[in-house]
């Protein structure tokens, strides 16, 4: 299966970090991966996009352009040209806490998960994108959370404090559930 992502969302949303995470897991699990990102000229809070590619076979195009069949959209801002973007038979997870007015595209599924009140009900809001990276890698099956995991571990370091690796991982955790109480997942 190849999957081509897009994660979106404002500055310090950490939809690079979305995206870096999945690149790593995907070295783990020995797949084909390239990823680019985008940002917007503002020098703070502007928008972003990490594009990963995914693959079992060597990748020869690493382009994500509006054929992404897996997407997520962390903000209002982005979530249009982020939802522009998905393809026919593609899934666009939206963080609905942040994007209020979403707009139906026929062939696309949107799953609506509020991402940061689940964040700030953890009692960090800045684990919100985890939430939604767990959420999503149940319902596509596209990474094993173990591998996600390592990646996060590695990605916050060994000086990292045990309590924000601990409430990373709660957070990682808490996506996955979501997408099994939706019925969602491979």
């Amino acid at each position: 299966m190849k999957y081509k992502c897009a994660f979106s969302g404002s500055g310090g949303q950490g939809a690079a970090l979305m995206a870096k995470l999945t690149c790593m897991a995907c070295i783990t699990e020995k797949k084909q991966v390239v990823m680019t990102q985008t940002y917007g000229v503002e020098q703070r809070g502007g928008d972003s996009t990490g594009y990963v590619v995914i693959s079992d076979q060597p990748i020869s195009n690493p382009i994500v352009e509006s054929d992404a069949n897996v997407a997520v959209a962390l903000s209002e801002s982005i979530y249009q040209s982020t939802l522009d973007g998905v393809c026919e038979g593609g899934t666009i997870f939206v963080n609905s806490s942040m994007v209020k007015h979403t707009k139906e595209k026929p062939g696309v599924t949107q799953v609506l998960l509020p991402v940061s009140e689940m964040a700030q009900d953890m009692g960090n809001i800045r684990v919100a994108n985890i939430i939604m990276l767990g959420a999503v890698i149940r319902a596509t099956g596209m990474l094993g959370k173990e591998s996600v995991a390592d990646a996060l571990a590695s990605a916050l370091g060994k000086k990292a404090k045990t309590q924000l690796l601990e409430v990373n991982m709660r957070a990682l955790q808490k996506g996955v559930e979501v997408m099994e109480k939706k019925g969602g997942g491979k």
